[in-house]
Order: structure tokens, then C-alpha cells, then sequence
């Protein structure tokens, strides 16, 4: 066989294997986390950054409340950490503007006035990931698998 061909058929086998060493194995879901790992971050201008694992969270003071969906409609039961609670923790600027971020990189602005006027919004459990339930505010404000609280 001719060292060039030789060289070549080597070359690709290495390259195969290689390949065969890189794996396909699914990614972790962008939404679950152990329970140590942080869940939820807020930062930006606040007082005390916080970096929040799902047992954190559900070692606050949790509450449930009965409210209509974010579509509106028939009423659905939550359970979660009200965000004055996390509000309070964070401390943010006064006057700031709070940015809710999903995984996805969807988000929404809330002055902190008004996210800390209302008393039945929350961030809620749902499976392994959280969602941010704001009644009497639209349906665009309830971010799904929220990663992220920014005071601005």
C-alpha cells in the first residue's frame, strides 16, 4: 500500500475514533437543577446578590394563594416564595427597575415600586423550574422558567 494512502486510511480511523470518544449524550435540561446548584440569581443594583437553589427557596417562608391564570379564566392554585420576600433579601435600588429573565432569554420590566406593592405576586414552583406569577398585571409578566431577577 503506498505510504499516502496509508497515511490517509490512518488518519481517518483516528478521526473516527475521536468522534466515537465525543459522545452524543442528551444535555441536561436548561431548567432542572440539583437541589444545591443555584436556581435563581438577583443582582444588578441591589444591596445583597443572591444566588438561590431550589432548597433555598423552598426553605423560605412558602405560600399558596388562588388566583386566576395568566390567560385568565378559571382560578389556579400556586405555591411559591412571594417576591416581596426576595425583594426584601435583595434590597435593590431604590427606584430601579427589576428585569425578569426566563431561560429562554425572554424578559419583562417591573418597577420596584410596583412588584413591591403587590402582595400576591410570587415566584412559584412548577416541577424543577420556577415561574413568576403576577395577578392583575398581563399575561406577559407571568415569565416561565425564570433564571434571573436584575434591579437596574
Amino acid at each position: 500500500m503506498r505510504p499516502t494512502i496509508r497515511r490517509t486510511l490512518v488518519l481517518i480511523g483516528a478521526l473516527l475514533l475521536l468522534a466515537g470518544c465525543a459522545g452524543t449524550g442528551d444535555a441536561p435540561s436548561p431548567t432542572a437543577a440539583p437541589a444545591g446548584d443555584p436556581i435563581l440569581t438577583f443582582t444588578g443594583e441591589v444591596q445583597n446578590e443572591l444566588a438561590l437553589s431550589m432548597a433555598d427557596l423552598q426553605n423560605m417562608d412558602v405560600v399558596e394563594r388562588t388566583m386566576p391564570g395568566p390567560k385568565g379564566g378559571d382560578e389556579e392554585t400556586y405555591t411559591g416564595v412571594p417576591l416581596t420576600a426576595l425583594i426584601e433579601r435583595a434590597e435593590p435600588a431604590e427606584g430601579a427597575t427589576l428585569t425578569f429573565t426566563a431561560v429562554d432569554a425572554y424578559s419583562v420590566d417591573v418597577p420596584v415600586s410596583d412588584a413591591e406593592a403587590c402582595a400576591d405576586c410570587m415566584v412559584a414552583f412548577e416541577g424543577d423550574s420556577l415561574r413568576l406569577a403576577m395577578p392583575d398585571f398581563g399575561s406577559s409578566y407571568w415569565v416561565k422558567d425564570l433564571v434571573s431577577i436584575e434591579a437596574k
